[in-house]
């Protein structure tokens, strides 16, 4: 994929999701949706055939840390590879987030991107809600978009 390429990607995704400003992801690499800051990290040069997609999920409150981190490792250790998303957190600001690389994106197009964003903002927003309100994790927090299962299928195949 090419930069051109993958601006055209963002700016098709950033209409599918209606967003106004549809050059932010494009330029800027960010956007954000209803409270879930969302990032892309994409070269050209280095690593044309994936995109970096960072998903904020929040902040871990101190009193809740122990629990939150037991729960994402055993969130990671279910469900985590590089392709289907794992659950970080940044050791400097104690925020939370999901990250998966999609690869290949080019086989992806705007309104599965769309679907995959949705998903994983689904999912965060659900975590925001229990994990992070009261350290209990409630199964299943996959969104309930059946054709989730299908988009990742698609484009995880390097």
């Amino acid at each position: 994929m090419d930069q051109e390429t993958y601006c055209e990607l963002c700016r098709n995704t950033c209409i599918a999701l209606g967003i106004g400003d549809i050059d932010s992801l494009a330029n800027e690499g960010y956007l954000s949706i209803e409270g879930i800051n969302i990032q892309f990290i994409f070269d050209e040069m280095f690593f044309n055939d994936r995109i970096l997609c960072v998903c904020e999920i929040g902040i871990i409150k101190e009193e809740l840390k122990e629990k939150i981190l037991e729960s994402l490792l055993m969130l990671n250790f279910l469900t985590g590879s590089k392709t289907t998303g794992v659950f970080a957190v940044d050791p400097i600001t104690q925020c939370a987030s999901f990250v998966v690389t999609l690869i290949n994106p080019e086989n992806l197009s705007a309104d599965q991107l769309a679907d995959l964003l949705r998903c994983y903002i689904s999912r965060n927003l659900f975590l925001q809600k229990t994990l992070f309100m009261s350290g209990e994790l409630s199964l299943p927090i996959d969104c309930d978009n059946s054709e989730f299962d299908n988009l990742s299928k698609n484009w995880q195949l390097a």
